[in-house]
């Protein structure tokens, strides 16, 4: 176990190292038994004492460093219990989520309703989840997750395209982002995703303006990494490595403004 573990922590350290994200990467286990929980994994219903949402604890773990475990009594977010099997989705929580959304995701109600066949449930396939810091994680991840800015997400798409070709697909509803399209999407689907986080996202789970997330499942891990070290041994890199070697030059009304002044800005170039 301990030599499986070691093979996750060095491809955290190699996105931490090649990517250079502000939190920690993360691994996302999925369980099947609350009795497979470790005590002593932090859980948000005895160690915090709250309820909270999916999205916070991911901003915990990747902030802190800390192992996080959830069930279904660890969250109170209606949308993630939906999504996640946790609360059964019965006729008053389907007009519920639809009414939530009308006048403030959809003009009306039929509008609302067109999003249920792009939602990928797990329906209580798993009864939670542990959430741990890649580079440390004390779990086989079903998938990673890297908050990141753009640029950062550019290099990820970049180097899982080296090996697999074509384009990346994803979609977005701008909402329902890490514990969805991150999560949920990534594991049904066994595909990469590039995630628009949304408001529950930044209101509670903290994320920037700045970030987007990209999620890769477990069996594309290998694939990720080999296509990040090729692409950063051909040049492609992050930070980004702006072209530098040009002569500066000045609007022209301020060019002549400076030589009214001083003489100019730029030396005379030399003959």
């Amino acid at each position: 176990m301990v030599r499986n573990l070691n093979r996750y922590h060095k491809m955290g350290k190699k996105l931490e190292d090649y990517i250079r994200p502000s939190t920690f990467p993360l691994a996302v286990k999925m369980i099947e038994s609350e009795a497979k929980i470790p005590p002593e994994y932090r859980r948000p219903s005895t160690d915090f004492k709250v309820q909270n949402f999916v999205c916070q604890n991911l901003k915990i773990s990747r902030s802190y460093g800390w192992t996080i475990a959830i069930t279904e009594k660890d969250i109170s977010c209606k949308l993630a219990r939906a999504i996640y099997g946790w609360g059964p989705i019965t006729e008053e929580v389907a007009n519920w989520m639809n009414l939530f959304n009308v006048g403030l995701y959809s003009k009306d109600l039929e509008t609302s309703e067109k999003l249920e066949k792009h939602l990928y449930r797990l329906n209580n396939d798993f009864q939670g989840l542990v959430i741990s810091p890649l580079v440390r994680t004390k779990v086989v991840p079903d998938v990673v997750l890297v908050y990141c800015l753009p640029a950062q997400a550019m290099r990820l798409i970049q180097s899982y395209l080296y090996c697999e070709g074509g384009v990346l697909e994803f979609t977005s509803a701008g909402r329902i982002g890490s514990c969805h399209e991150g999560i949920a999407k990534s594991l049904l689907t066994n595909k990469p995703q590039l995630v628009v986080l949304g408001n529950g996202d930044r209101i509670w789970g903290g994320a920037q303006d700045s970030e987007v997330m990209f999620s890769c499942p477990h069996d594309k891990l290998d694939i990720l990494i080999e296509g990040l070290e090729a692409t950063h041994a051909a040049g492609l890199r992050y930070p980004i490595p702006a072209y530098m070697n040009f002569r500066p030059g000045f609007q022209e009304s301020f060019e002549k403004e400076a030589l009214k002044r001083a003489g100019g800005t730029l030396a005379k170039r030399d003959r």
